[in-house]
């Protein structure tokens, strides 16, 4: 389950989407992230006790899309 401090920081930082506001909020953002990646390393273990398959290939840290990454010029994705 994701905390409630998780989802206070992606409401602030939805209103505050600026580098500045989070160079100051650096220790939120790393708990944010942590939270996040122990989600998807939760939910990849559950899936993969009836999807075999999954669990291999899947790495927790490439389920989820980096803050700072610009993907509007990445081929394939758009």
């Amino acid at each position: 389950m994701i905390q409630e401090q998780t989802l206070a920081f992606l409401k602030n930082l939805q209103l505050n989407n600026s580098k500045q506001w989070l160079d100051d909020n650096k220790t939120a953002y790393q708990n944010a992230k942590n939270d996040i990646l122990n989600l998807a390393t939760k939910l990849i273990a559950s899936t993969s006790d009836f999807d075999t398959s999954i669990k291999p290939y899947l790495d927790p840290k490439k389920c989820i899309t980096r803050l700072h990454r610009d993907l509007r010029f990445t081929k394939g994705l758009v």
